[in-house]
């Protein structure tokens, strides 16, 4: 104990000097480093991905890759020419001046274990923080490579030595010290509820991320191949790890749902009897912890059947599940971090709705909800009610959620889910997050008048 709060004290230590000195940057110094980050980031995001699945087992390299080119590159384009540093806007009277927090905390995930650290890293930088990451002990390999390039390239750029640092050694206990350290100014948790939760009641300031549950709800309005296209896109990238990942579709028409099961199949679905349905629930989740078993997640459909004991073809992409319900008794209607994809039907758009705020509520309030309908009314019912903070229309739920591809949201591998998930943010975290804005306010009231 005594050693790794000793560890702990001294990476602190470090931090706190490296943020005096980042706090005294320009932007443009901090813009210069920033693109060298952006430059490292791009030559080694296909190492990375590769180096992430050969140490965790999860995913697919490729779609890894992708996954770090949208963390930092994808990332850095977003911000490359926005202020950071100092007056960043003047309206009103009122001057916005952008201070760092200072020593940020982070803690990073198994599912995505390069891109959280690149993403991290700079917007960490680009809001003049520095940062020390404790990451998931089953990515620690690949997850300290990526944080020591984007240190050294942010250090080759004039960034101080320690702007970037982590936890040699992972454990829970050094963890947690990290995150109640009195030198840390703010956390940045992306893990398990019970990490995240730490992060919370640490003392400090948290930015978290909660559970995801995705309800997708195809109208019976919707453009159908359109839909199903989106769907298995989704679902299928890295082997259903990423939070926003479909988990239910819930139509409100039995043909439009009998179609679209039809359209799965002949585009790559394996769809489940009832008895691989009970054979793959008895390896797929831990019932006890109510999450997805670690054997399956991230793995691909052929090898979840066959730790089932079943087999299904080489070219299958995705096992589809029929749900009896949409609640926690239908553990196929849960968060699932694989490409096994639940579905259930309802009479009326007000049944499926129901449905999908139900699964939100109980299983990933806050966080992501799709609709794919034509009806403006329908879509418009769906947004209004429905308990998500990411609503999106006729898109992919991964590739939608993370932004900038199919709409304008800011690009972000950190999804907050407002109150309703236990998160003080909603929006898509990124730099503008770190940032302290001071303000100066201009007096409006005359002299003398006021005398």
């Amino acid at each position: 104990m005594a050693d790794v709060v000793q560890k702990i004290d001294e990476l602190v230590a470090k931090a706190r000097k490296a943020a005096d000195v980042m706090k005294e940057m320009t932007q443009e110094q901090v813009d210069k480093i920033c693109a060298a980050m952006d430059a490292a980031s791009v030559a080694n995001e296909v190492m990375l991905g590769e180096m992430a699945v050969a140490e965790t087992g999860i995913g697919r390299a490729d779609h890894k890759a992708i996954k770090n080119h949208l963390g930092a590159h994808v990332v850095y384009e977003y911000f490359k020419d926005k202020k950071s540093v100092g007056v960043i806007k003047e309206e009103a009277g009122v001057t916005y001046v952008a201070e760092p927090f200072g020593v940020l905390a982070a803690a990073t995930p198994t599912t995505n274990p390069t891109s959280t650290v690149m993403f991290k890293s700079l917007i960490a930088m680009k809001s003049r923080n520095v940062i020390i990451f404790a990451c998931h002990p089953r990515a620690q390999k690949c997850s300290v490579e990526a944080a020591r390039i984007m240190r050294d390239a942010a250090v080759t750029a004039g960034a101080p030595a320690d702007c970037i640092q982590w936890i040699d050694e992972p454990s829970i206990e050094g963890t947690n010290l990290l995150f109640k350290h009195p030198g840390v100014n703010l956390i940045l948790a992306t893990g398990g509820n019970a990490m995240v939760k730490s992060a919370y009641s640490s003392g400090h300031p948290a930015i978290g991320v909660g559970a995801g549950n995705t309800p997708v709800f195809i109208s019976k309005s919707a453009r159908l191949s359109v839909a199903v296209n989106n769907v298995i896109a989704s679902k299928t990238f890295d082997n259903g790890t990423i939070c926003s990942s479909d988990q239910s579709m819930i139509f409100d028409d039995k043909e439009i749902a009998d179609k679209a099961v039809k359209m799965m199949v002949e585009r790559g679905a394996y769809l489940v009897n009832e008895e691989e349905k009970k054979k793959l629930e008895a390896v797929m989740f831990d019932k006890e912890r109510g999450v997805p078993a670690v054997a399956i997640v991230g793995k691909s459909p052929q090898a979840i059947a066959k730790l089932a004991g079943f087999e299904v073809p080489d070219d299958v992409k995705l096992l589809l599940v029929p749900l009896t319900t949409i609640g926690p008794e239908d553990w196929f209607s849960h968060e699932k971090l694989s490409p096994v994809l639940g579905y259930i039907c309802f009479n009326s758009t007000d049944e499926a709705i129901a449905a999908a705020k139900s699964q939100l509520r109980w299983g990933g309030a806050g966080h992501t909800a799709v609709v794919h309908a034509q009806d403006d009314a329908v879509i418009n019912k769906f947004a209004m009610e429905i308990p998500a903070n990411r609503l999106l229309l006729n898109q992919p739920a991964v590739h939608g959620s993370v932004g900038l591809i199919y709409n304008e949201l800011p690009p972000s591998l950190t999804l907050g889910c407002g109150t309703d998930g236990g998160n003080y943010l909603g929006n898509n975290i990124n730099y503008s997050d770190l940032l302290s804005i001071k303000t100066i306010a201009k007096r409006i009231v005359d002299y003398e008048r006021d005398e």
